[in-house]
């Protein structure tokens, strides 16, 4: 175990160095700084709820935007590698499956906290700009959006071993993202719902993380932290789909 962690290590270091040279990364960037100032100008037309609507917009759009590159990412960077036969390589010399899955996972999600953590200052300076502090519980909304991008990221590589091609991955990841916000909701239909297909439906919905359990910004008037239900939820669900990732990987010929 010890011996193969410098492996580990290794992929995930890889991983992060060639996502942040890569020219999508540069894309995102702009884009995000864009975003953001986009939602200055929001904030100018709320008048009295002016740095509510500063903070909550552009938090939002930071964890979409850091959502699209760890999507696009994720949904794309095995089947690039099958491809350019780059895993053979890989796989050839004495490196576990677990391992190079394990380092490929950790190098996305420290892209995406690179990611949140660059448009976190640039949000920030141009609260400051607009003569605002820092909204209450800033950090843990880091948070919580890093351990959605951790659910989200873990499941995409999942489904991108045995889905046909990087946009079937992003539209199944996607749909998994959306159902995440309404889980309650739809939980709730289900448990008023009778018969055999409804045992089903419930079953299925259990499936689906509640990915509400992340939105510190939802409590941010109340300043507070992230409920321990969200980590342990956050790392359920992600260990869950790197298991079924590493059973995916193990079945297939590199």
């Amino acid at each position: 175990m010890r011996k193969t962690l410098p492996v580990v290590w290794a992929v995930a270091a890889n991983s992060f160095m060639e996502n942040v040279r890569n020219r999508f990364f540069t894309l995102f960037a702009v884009f995000a700084f864009a975003a953001i100032y986009a939602s200055v100008l929001a904030g100018v037309m709320a008048v009295d709820q002016e740095a509510r609507v500063l903070s909550d917009f552009g938090l939002a759009l930071m964890e979409l935007t850091a959502l699209a590159y760890a999507l696009f990412n994720a949904s794309s960077v095995l089947l690039r590698e099958a491809e350019t036969k780059t895993i053979y390589l890989v796989f050839s010399r004495p490196v576990p499956r677990w391992a190079y899955l394990a380092g490929k996972l950790a190098g996305s999600l420290l892209t995406s906290a690179l990611m949140l953590a660059v448009m976190g200052l640039m949000h920030l300076l141009l609260l400051k700009l607009r003569g605002f502090g820092v909204p209450p519980a800033y950090a843990w909304a880091l948070v919580g959006s890093l351990l959605k991008l951790g659910v989200i990221t873990s499941f995409a590589y999942f489904v991108s071993l045995f889905s046909t091609s990087a946009v079937s991955t992003l539209v199944i990841s996607g749909i998994f993202w959306t159902a995440g916000h309404f889980a309650a909701e739809t939980r709730f239909l289900a448990e008023q719902s009778a018969g055999a297909k409804s045992l089903a439906l419930k079953a299925a919905i259990w499936l689906i993380p509640n990915l509400q359990l992340f939105n510190a910004r939802d409590a941010a008037g109340a300043a507070a932290a992230l409920a321990p239900a969200a980590f342990l939820s956050a790392a359920a669900w992600t260990a869950g789909s790197y298991l079924g990732a590493l059973w995916l990987i193990s079945r297939k010929e590199f």
